[in-house]
């Protein structure tokens, strides 16, 4: 039979309680440590060559116990032991045990010798004498002069009065009142007598000049403008009429008065003037064109030898002045604005006794030579209009393929 069959064999044949003491003897006998055959030898007194003579401790076997006897090792020795069981278990109980002496010791009381104890010696006690327990008697106070009786002390009807306080000095709180009495005074004085020591300065009374009152600023109504946005405008006399007052190119600005009807009447130099409204416009951009690429295009694309000087010094000219620098115009004429002056090559517009415009006329200049400056402020099927912060340049179509330039100050 298998060993292992036969430990389930002894399991059924012997009680928990046998088994338990049997486990406790043998964790005993192995303690710390001894070989199976060793301890097998002396749980029962014969040998089992089969044992492994490898130590094993008693805590060993509890956790061979403990994991459920899976280990091989212990069980050829626990199964032998398990068979031997009843010798094992009465050999561990006729085993004596050394009984422990209890010794009592008797400790004697010991004996004294009361021969060798001294002797005491008597006690004196002394007895007081009789002069000692009786004091002397004190002499008896006598009064230098004998004391009245109550009546004759009622005869005498004195007056107790109270005593008199006793005075206290108060003559150093007199000068602590007086020195502080001192200092405050100068302390608050002394400004006062130093203005009387000082020389007085005379005071300069400064009138004070009254400020005028700011002048209202008179907020000047905001001035609404128009341009032409085409080529000779007639500006009538009325609305809706048929008397031209003058007539207006292209790009020129004028003050708005009112509307009435479909016209808008201008300030054109104190004359009443009054424009279509499907001739003008409010919308006039601003281009970044600059003062010295038109005056360099006038100079390039156009021809000036019948002005003889720069350009711009024309625009600071009156009429006198500009003919004492070219000569005399051989025609002039005038309308409700302007005077013209003519020359060869061309016209200058006087307005208010200025130079207020130039004229190339029968020019060949194109509308493709503008494009060098940019996109127009303006532009229709028979005008273009440049313009730059001082100066407005514009190009005029005739229907025979002449064309006209003006430079105008704005």
């Amino acid at each position: 039979m298998h060993v292992s069959e036969r430990l389930l064999q002894l399991y059924a044949d012997t009680n928990a309680t046998t088994r338990t003491k049997l486990q406790d003897v043998i964790k005993q006998n192995l303690g710390d440590g001894k070989s199976l055959s060793m301890s097998f030898e002396e749980l029962t007194g014969t040998t089992l060559e089969s044992l492994l003579t490898e130590e094993k401790s008693g805590s060993d076997f509890a956790a061979w116990i403990k994991d459920g006897k899976k280990d091989a090792t212990f069980l050829p020795y626990y199964v032998s032991l398990l068979e031997m069981h009843e010798q094992v278990l009465n050999k561990e109980a006729t085993v004596p045990q050394s009984a422990s002496i209890d010794k009592t010791v008797v400790k004697g009381t010991p004996i004294v010798d009361k021969a060798s104890l001294p002797a005491s010696e008597p006690t004196l006690v002394e007895t007081p004498k009789a002069e000692d327990k009786a004091p002397a008697s004190k002499p008896r106070y006598m009064p230098e002069a004998p004391v009245p009786s109550r009546a004759e002390r009622a005869k005498y009807q004195r007056t107790i009065e109270p005593a008199k306080p006793r005075r206290k000095s108060g003559k150093w709180i007199g000068v602590l009142f007086f020195l502080i009495l001192l200092i405050g005074g100068g302390y608050f004085g002394y400004p006062y007598v130093l203005d009387l020591l000082e020389p007085k300065q005379e005071v300069e009374v400064v009138e004070e000049t009254p400020k005028p009152d700011p002048e209202p600023v008179v907020q000047e109504p905001e001035t609404n403008y128009v341009w032409l946005a085409s080529k000779n405008v007639n500006l009538v006399s009325e609305p809706n009429g048929t008397t031209v007052t003058y007539i207006g190119d292209i790009g020129d600005r004028y003050e708005i008065v009112k509307e009435q009807d479909d016209h808008v009447e201008v300030n054109l130099d104190g004359t009443t003037a009054w424009a279509p409204l499907d001739s003008v416009t409010t919308d006039w951009p601003q281009r970044d064109l600059t003062d010295s690429a038109l005056l360099d295009w006038v100079n390039t694309n156009l021809n000036n030898e019948w002005l003889g000087e720069a350009i711009s010094d024309f625009f600071a000219m009156n009429e006198a002045a500009l003919t004492e620098t070219i000569g005399a115009p051989y025609g002039r004429e005038t309308d409700a604005l302007n005077a013209y002056a003519f020359y060869n090559g061309g016209f200058f517009v006087i307005q208010q006794d200025k130079v207020h415009a130039i004229d190339w006329t029968n020019t060949q200049t194109t509308r493709e030579s503008f494009s060098s400056l940019g996109e127009p402020v303006l532009a229709t099927d028979d005008a273009v209009v440049y313009e730059s912060e001082t100066y407005s340049l514009r190009l005029f179509e005739g229907t025979n393929g002449q064309t006209r330039v003006r430079l105008t100050e704005k």
